[in-house]
């Protein structure tokens, strides 16, 4: 793994602190040296600790330098005297040592500098800068100019043709030397003024081959900061811009390594918050250090964007959090940042957050991750603060939450890991969008503690929360993780939507889908839509839009293929389903259930409910399916179970439209009702066969006041029928109130006839078959004895009580050659009879590849035997 503890960095830092070591201990004077390659050479004057730079020459705006060694020792200064009117600075070394500073490098005016050395840049702990422009320092080979010149420090010419036009790219050759910034590991124990800085507004730039920063920090106030890898040859596009200089990365191959380690920090917070842009192959954010890019005051914030072809890591196992941010600050009303990941994988482990949040009344930047794989591996226990994602309305503020978007292949989420759009004040909370193959969220279970990880949309103040909307393949949540839409205050709740081809939740009471009003919010919950292919809760897993406060419960709507419910927790106690719910002590009135589905199976305990437990009426609960099947102690529920509701008020309905319903084994239907006043719901069941065995029940029923209305439409209803007083021993259809005359209505309606008589209304004027003979048999000398007629092809149903309604059983027609040229013969006794067409007898069967049952005979068919009298059959006469 890269970052922390990585080999291939634990080697990178072994050689660079023995380089660090024999350079400095070597190192009792100031190491710059002119090369002498310039028509105007560069001077060097000490003056104690101050090396005075003059000379150099001078191309328009631009003022050349050119170095065989360029190192500054602790305490030393580097001072670059130039006119005034000098734009650019640009020096290189050409030796082929690596240049170590840890004193002042300065200059006078605005202009910029740049500092050019392939072999390698190391800035000690005590380096720092003063310069009145932009810095860039870089291990290119050379740096380019717009009029297609170059100023190379790998083959500086002894007469080189310099540029008066600015600089457009750095050229890079195939092994660039490293850049390393040091710093104190305590950032708070150094001066303001250290570390590496530049004017507000301007830009500092390291660009070489592998970077690392070492406790080191990096700032300009509004400004921008540039961090590149480049691991090989190619061009960084140079582009001036009001801040100093932009820099592009299409024109390299091959990206390099980045790694921020003991809390270093990357900082461009300022009244309007500055840029950072970071470039690696792969780039690690370590051991709480930080990048931010902050909003303080008026201006709007910049952007901050890291590209990571590879890997982007964000750890942390110390007590701080390593940290990836755009804010806004309390008492800043510009608008935050937007913050940006382009990577092939985004790690997040330990004590780590990407973070776009709002704490003053600017509105919030947007979060934007686009990568193959996103990756969150949240703490266990005892972190007050999850690692995560996060685009927040923090408390305190009155600006609106950014967005935060995720567009990946794969969404892992383990642990406590959290992603979240949230609001906690009056702002608005963003939406939460994740468009993603596959999105697997695992819970973490120890000793008995379940950690909630997962995805957020929540409010806990005034302002509405955002919604929370999920496009992926497969969607699985499992050991108690969750996708949640809530609200916790006034502010409305948002709604949660996915949309997938599949859905699993597994096991643990909290772990699944929710949208909820939280007990004390006044806010209502939002809503929540599945729409999948096939959608599997089982082991106690919940989807449930529920109120538990003063707002009302949010509708629950499933759009499916399939819906399989089933079991419970490990300890029985919860069970599998789906549930819409006004929660004890609540006030608000729960949502509607609606399932649309071609299968719905409910079975082992679990539930499908909706359902009043506080002062707010129960939802309805809508079921439309081709196939329901209830087995095994599961539940189609609308109960109210509560003293609080309103007298006399009618409760819950159970609307059932399915062609199809089987119960058995203690399943049930209820609109059952406790509570003083309180009758019971409603029970409307359209269906062709209704199938109850083994104590299965369907029941609208009040304990303490008036039953409910049962209707049920039914073709035939088998193994159950209504009774006064339902019974442990059977399957009964009631509506019993607190006594029999607060019994509710039964309402069954079904077809006269006994369907298990296996009777059909026949039409009462029939065809009658003997007058649809095409041809006729001549009875010959015999008196016609009677006749037979066959109509119809295709066997018998399976049994008496069944009709025939299928092809798969099926026997072709046989028809009887006749000569259209003779349609009418006379017997000839003397004449020779054909030998009819045998008729074969089957004495077997095989099914085709069409899945079609064929009829087979013995190899060696037995004629049929006439009677001795032959009869030829000719066209019939109309008889009268």
């Amino acid at each position: 793994m890269f970052g922390l503890g990585s080999t291939r960095w634990r080697q990178f830092s072994g050689i660079l602190m023995g380089t660090i070591s024999t350079v400095w201990a070597n190192c009792a004077f100031a190491q710059i040296t002119p090369d002498r390659t310039l028509p105007n050479n560069s001077i060097v004057t000490p003056n104690g600790s101050i090396l005075n730079i003059t000379g150099g020459t001078i191309a328009g705006n631009n003022l050349f330098h050119s170095f065989k060694d360029f190192s500054v020792p602790t305490g030393s200064t580097a001072s670059f005297n130039n006119r005034l009117n000098i734009q650019n600075i640009i020096s290189r070394v050409t030796g082929g040592s690596v240049s170590n500073i840890d004193g002042l490098i300065r200059s006078s005016g605005s202009a910029n500098l740049f500092l050019i050395n392939p072999s390698g840049l190391i800035f000690g702990r005590n380096a720092a800068l003063n310069v009145g422009g932009s810095f860039v320092g870089s291990t290119a080979n050379s740096l380019k100019f717009a009029d297609g010149t170059e100023f190379s420090a790998k083959v500086p010419q002894t007469t080189p043709l310099l540029s008066i036009s600015v600089p457009i790219g750095l050229q890079f050759g195939s092994n660039p030397g490293y850049i390393r910034v040091q710093g104190d590991s305590d950032s708070g124990s150094r001066p303001q003024e250290q570390g590496l800085r530049v004017s507000s507004g301007k830009t500092l730039a390291l660009v070489g081959g592998e970077l690392g920063l070492e406790g080191a920090t990096l700032k300009t106030a509004g400004g921008r900061i540039e961090l590149g890898s480049v691991a090989g040859e190619g061009v960084v596009n140079i582009a001036p811009i009001e801040k100093g200089f932009a820099l592009s990365y299409e024109s390299v191959q091959n990206l390099g390594n980045i790694q921020l380690s003991q809390q270093s920090v990357v900082d461009v917070s300022g009244a309007g918050g500055g840029d950072i842009q970071l470039a690696g192959k792969r780039i690690a954010i370590t051991d709480a250090s930080q990048i931010e890019a902050s909003t303080l005051g008026a201006e709007p914030g910049g952007a901050l964007v890291v590209k990571a072809t590879d890997l982007l890591e964000i750890s942390s196992t110390s007590s701080d959090f390593s940290i990836l941010g755009v804010f806004v600050y309390p008492g800043a009303t510009g608008n935050g940042g937007d913050l940006t990941i382009n990577t092939g994988k985004l790690l997040l482990q330990g004590r780590a957050q990407v973070s776009a949040t709002t704490l003053g009344s600017g509105n919030g930047g947007n979060l934007t991750i686009n990568a193959n794989q996103v990756q969150l591996i949240g703490a266990t226990f005892g972190d007050e603060v999850a690692n995560g994602l996060y685009a927040q309305a923090d408390r305190g503020s009155t600006g609106n939450a950014g967005n935060l978007t995720i567009n990946t292949r794969q969404l892992l989420i383990q642990g406590r890991g959290i992603v979240s759009a949230s609001t906690l004040s009056s702002g608005r909370g963003g939406n939460l969008t994740i468009t993603s193959d596959t999105v697997q969220l695992t819970g973490v279970k120890v000793d008995n503690r379940i950690g909630s990880g997962g995805l957020f949309a929540s409010t806990d103040g005034t302002g509405d929360a955002g919604n929370l909307i999920i496009n992926t393949q497969q969607l699985l949540v499992q050991n108690g993780a969750q996708i949640n839409a809530i609200t916790a205050g006034g502010g409305k709740g948002g709604d949660l939507t996915i949309n997938a081809d599949r859905v699993q939740l597994i096991g643990e009471p909290n772990n699944g889908l929710f949208v909820q009003a939280n007990p004390g919010a006044t806010g209502d919950a939002g809503n929540l839509r599945i729409n999948t292919q096939q959608l599997l809760v089982q082991g106690g897993s919940q989807v449930s839009a529920s109120t538990a406060g003063a707002g009302k419960g949010g509708d629950l709507t499933i759009n499916a293929d399939t819906v399989q419910l089933g079991g419970r927790t490990t300890d029985g106690l919860a069970r599998s389903g789906l549930f819409t719910s006004s929660r004890v002590g609540s006030t608000g009135s729960a949502g509607n259930l609606t399932i649309n589905t071609r299968v719905l199976l409910v079975q082992d305990g679990a539930i499908v409910t909706a359902r009043s437990q506080g002062q707010g009426i129960a939802g309805n609960l809508n079921v439309n399916a081709r196939y329901i099947r209830l087995d095994n102690n599961a539940l189609l529920t609308a109960n109210t179970q509560s003293t609080q509701v309103e007298p006399n008020s009618e409760q819950a309905t159970i609307n059932i439209n399915s062609p199809l319903l089987i119960m058995s084994r203690n399943s049930n239907i209820r609109t059952n009702a406790t509570g003083e006043n309180v009758i019971g719901g409603n029970i409307n069941l359209e269906t062709d066969f209704l199938i109850a065995a083994q104590n299965s029940d369907i029941s609208a029923n009040s304990a303490n006041f008036r039953g409910g209305n049962v209707r049920i439409n039914a073709q035939g209803i088998f193994g159950t029928q209504f009774r006064d007083v339902p019974s442990d021993q059977t399957s009964d259809i009631t509506a019993t109130g607190v006594s029999r005359e607060f019994s509710g209505n039964v309402e069954i309606t079904t077809p006269e006839v006994d369907p298990t008589r296996g009777l059909l209304e026949l039409p009462i004027d029939l065809v009658d078959p003997s007058r649809q003979i095409a041809n006729a048999c001549n009875p010959g000398e015999r008196q016609k004895q009677g006749s037979f007629t066959v109509t119809g092809r295709g066997g018998l149903p399976p049994n008496p009580r069944k009709a025939f309604n299928s092809d798969t059983v099926r026997v072709d027609w046989v028809t009887l050659n006749t000569n259209t040229n003779n349609p009418r013969q006379t017997v000839n006794t003397h004449s020779t009879i054909p030998i009819p067409q045998a008729i074969v007898p089957a004495t077997g069967w095989v099914i085709n590849d069409k899945g079609e049952v064929l009829l087979t005979a013995a190899s060696t068919p037995i004629p049929y035997s006439f009677s001795n009298t032959a009869t030829i059959c000719s066209t019939p006469k109309s008889e009268p």
